[in-house]
């Protein structure tokens, strides 16, 4: 993998962290869940990323209550990631942008 899919591949696995843990909390019937992330990046040189798009597939036994599954792929996203956060904040900031699907 390259530096920069380490990146992401960091901050895949920092929210789906967060993201399991909160839909437990939120008592969803959570099965598994995994997230996948592409990017843009910027033609020229540092090559940063100007925007990353993550997708959480959600999957458990029983409905989930949509509110919920939103809020907890939110609050991981865009709360309880450090990954996330040092990216957002960093000089210029990078937008990222996530959705959820139940399956």
């Amino acid at each position: 993998m390259s530096p920069p899919d380490l990146l992401l591949a960091a901050l895949c696995a920092c929210t789906g962290i967060s993201a399991v843990s909160l839909l437990q909390k939120m008592k969803q019937p959570l099965r598994s869940l995994s997230v996948t992330a592409d990017g843009d990046r910027q033609p020229d040189w540092p090559k940063a990323f100007t925007e990353i798009r993550l997708v959480y597939e959600i999957s458990g036994d029983g409905v989930f209550d949509e509110a919920l599954v939103r809020k907890a792929t939110e609050l991981a996203t865009k709360r309880y990631c450090a990954v996330g956060g040092t990216i957002e904040l960093g000089q210029g900031g990078c937008r990222i942008l996530f959705e959820h699907r139940i399956v």
